[in-house]
């Protein structure tokens, strides 16, 4: 076991656990014939019991004092599961429902469940479900904003989750910063065999050549593998209906975005819901994908000791307490010998 101290210095107090050992001259009991005083082996044992518990508690004393605690632990486990970091969009569209393209390409506005609202649902259905995972938060708006980092403390996680549906979303989206951030969640982490960025937006972006660069040099550096769920509302054309329109095709910030995505030589899907049935099914989708053998490291902080420590102390040394209150110091009356 890993011992540490926060006084180490108050350790030299030690050799005061031998002070039960020695026989200090005690108050004496006046008796007019000890060949009458019968052997007492229970009163010997008891004694030799007390100094023993004496010697212990001072000892534990001692180390209460010094800061006794755990020392920091290193924690492997094995597993199957991925690195996972969420990225979701926290834009104003996101509190608007699903759209839904009818016949005649036609497309409706879902009344009901929020984007947000669903997306926080399932994304809480997947993190229990991957107990193993190791998980991380990004909240993005008009900046990206770094909420939990790669965690398996899973009850933190889901809280976080549930705080994204607190207050409205601001009006515009930066797709290309929030993708940056959540690349860095990687850095100086050894690689574990499966990195998943998981971006759930309802909109796209026109990235700029010097962003679109360094997105693609980090996700072949940190060997990630990127999955889009593209939450449709209304006014959007969908992935499918912006490649069918032909050249002008590359104006619609979806398509761009779904196109930049395929050319940069990654793991790369994207699933287009318009529903929170789709949506579930492609939460799914990846849980089923991205199983993988892991070995997640995790660092436990140092753990004090003292309450076991001072808890033991009063505990050998009450004992001596009490038996030093009922120690005879003279003989009553009654139990005086006779002067006969």
């Amino acid at each position: 076991m890993n011992l540490a101290f926060d006084h180490p210095w108050l350790l030299l107090a030690l050799p005061l656990a031998l002070l039960p050992l020695l026989r200090i001259p005690m108050q004496s009991v006046m008796h007019p014939n000890l060949a009458l005083v019968p052997a007492d082996p229970l009163s010997r044992s008891l004694e030799t019991a007390l100094r023993v518990g004496s010697m212990l508690g001072i000892v534990s004393l001692v180390l209460g004092v010094a800061g006794l605690s755990r020392g920091e632990r290193v924690i492997e486990t094995v597993g199957t599961g991925a690195e996972i970091v969420i990225m979701l969009d926290r834009s104003r569209s996101m509190d608007q429902g699903f759209g839904r393209m009818q016949a005649g390409q036609q497309l409706l506005m879902q009344m009901g469940e929020t984007k947000n609202a669903a997306a926080r649902r399932v994304l809480s259905e997947f993190v229990t479900q991957r107990p193993n995972d190791a998980i991380g938060l990004l909240n993005f708006s008009t900046r990206p904003i770094p909420v939990l980092p790669l965690t398996t403390h899973h009850a933190a996680l889901q809280a976080a989750i549930d705080a994204a549906g607190l207050g409205r979303g601001l009006a515009e989206t930066d797709i290309g910063q929030a993708v940056l951030a959540g690349l860095q969640y990687f850095e100086n982490r050894p690689y574990n065999g499966s990195r998943v960025l998981l971006l759930v937006s309802d909109g796209g972006a026109q990235l700029d050549e010097i962003t679109r660069k360094r997105i693609v040099e980090a996700t072949r550096f940190y060997r990630v593998s990127l999955y889009w769920i593209y939450l449709r509302g209304s006014g959007s054309p969908g992935l499918q209906s912006a490649a069918a329109s032909g050249e002008q095709s590359d104006s619609v910030p979806e398509y761009f975005l779904d196109r930049f995505f395929k050319q940069m030589g990654v793991p790369y899907h994207a699933y287009e819901v318009e529903d929170p049935a789709r949506l579930k099914a492609a939460i799914a989708d990846i849980d089923r994908l991205q199983r993988l053998p892991t070995r997640t490291t995790e660092i436990l902080p140092r753990q004090p000791l003292d309450v076991l420590t001072f808890g033991l102390a009063l505990l050998l040394l009450a004992p001596v307490i009490v038996v030093s209150a009922l120690q005879v110091t003279r003989w009553s009356r009654s139990a005086a010998p006779s002067s006969r």
